[in-house]
């Protein structure tokens, strides 16, 4: 499935490149899903189809409810066939707005269902709702996967923060103070919530949270720092076991903030804010089960280094650091990250590499969702964010992989 989460992170790696990488990423996906179609053939069960359905497409009219109830019910055939009627039938908006809960509804996969509601939702709007069908059809059943029991990554879908949310959110929806989505962020708020998702359980993260959007101690600006600030900071101290899964607390809560902003009822805003709250205390609480998995560092102490290099220099050094040493290159960003003019110089380098070097899915993905993130937050914490980026990145010294230097030797044939 990566091969389908990764289309939007390409796409906008691509577009945000320097104009010698920008077509880079096209051909990584390519070989990606070219490789993703030979592993499936090799599999025991077969090469993948998608099966054809059956039972009778609920008329447009009843589309809507069928899906919802057979989404509560864990109901794969039934919601396939809702899926594809509003796929003939009603616009993107409208089918977003239901799937944006049934994403953060379920952690299970760490994130990924999220993640695919967000990015079938922008890849849709790339290329058009005429391709709407088959996208909606994977991503119901992607939604329902694991059925209702199954324990996996240490949760049972009823172990999460999901239904004690939803209590949650009809209960203190009327409750909450004015303002709580428009108002400014606060840089102690943020810290003080950040303090909680490091340390509380879930279910007292999120009801925490909640509490503070009731009493007006907070705005959703400040939560989605704190949110942001914990999920970086994860991946900034995981190591061995937990690296992976700490990339992903990054992306999804770049899914959740997406799915956030683009929610058109309020009730499954709050929601969002409250699942990402849960959500990166739970990927805190699995990585912390092994200790060794965790080192101590908090994201809102680090000081930037001392650098007076020019800024070509600064930017050498700052990758030929990584992937050995990200806390020197991570302070060295933390410094030039201030600077809009250096934060675009050591992107744009980033981005070139990151294209050219790229030899696993999660590069783009962990980047794209960086740089969608990082304007965000407020500009006091956006030099942390962005220091973030060293810790899943690729450096000067990494050889660029076989499909990409082919990838070159095409377009300079197709440029002579």
């Amino acid at each position: 499935m990566h091969c389908v989460f990764v289309i939007h992170s390409a796409h906008l790696i691509g577009m945000e490149a320097p104009p010698d990488a920008r077509l880079l990423p096209l051909f990584y996906v390519l070989d990606d899903f070219k490789a993703s179609q030979e592993r499936d053939a090799r599999a025991a069960n077969g090469d993948y189809t998608m099966r054809a359905m059956h039972g009778a497409i609920p008329p447009p009219a009843k589309a809507a409810s069928e899906l919802a109830a057979a989404l509560e019910q864990w109901d794969q055939e039934r919601a396939e066939r809702a899926a594809a009627s509003l796929a003939r039938s009603d616009s993107g908006p409208e089918v977003f707005n239901m799937l944006w809960r049934y994403g953060a509804r379920d952690y299970r996969n760490i994130g990924h269902k999220a993640i695919y509601v967000a990015n079938a939702c922008r890849t849709l709007q790339t290329i058009g709702w005429q391709h709407a069908e088959p996208v909606l059809r994977s991503l119901v059943l992607a939604l329902l996967d694991f059925g209702k029991d199954r324990q996996m990554n240490g949760y049972a879908f009823e172990d999460q923060c999901y239904l004690a949310n939803s209590r949650r959110v009809d209960a203190s929806f009327t409750r909450l103070s004015e303002g709580w989505a428009s108002g400014d962020a606060d840089a102690q708020a943020a810290r003080d919530i950040l303090e909680t998702l490091r340390d509380a359980t879930p279910e007292d993260a999120c009801a925490s949270v909640s509490a503070r959007l009731v009493k007006g101690t907070a705005t959703a600006a400040s939560v989605w720092d704190a949110v942001h600030l914990a999920a970086a900071e994860l991946r900034m101290r995981a190591r061995r076991g937990a690296a992976l899964a700490s990339v992903h607390a990054v992306t999804s809560a770049n899914a959740l903030h997406y799915a956030y902003l683009a929610a058109a009822d309020p009730k499954t805003r709050y929601l969002m804010l409250l699942q990402a709250a849960g959500w990166v205390s739970q990927f805190r609480a699995a990585a912390a089960l092994n200790p060794d998995n965790l080192r101590t560092l908090k994201i809102t102490e680090l000081e930037p280094g001392e650098e007076d290099k020019p800024l070509d220099q600064t930017l050498s050094a700052i990758f030929a650091a990584v992937p050995s040493d990200p806390d020197a290159a991570a302070l060295k960003v933390l410094r030039l990250g201030a600077d809009f003019s250096a934060r675009q110089a050591f992107l744009a380098t980033s981005l070139r590499l990151t294209a050219g070097k790229v030899n696993e899915v999660h590069f783009y993905k962990y980047l794209a969702a960086l740089i969608e993130d990082v304007p965000l937050v407020s500009p006091q914490w956006q030099p942390h964010l962005l220091a973030a980026t060293v810790y899943y990145a690729k450096g000067t010294n990494e050889e660029e992989p076989t499909a990409m230097k082919r990838a070159r030797e095409a377009l300079r044939a197709l440029a002579a």
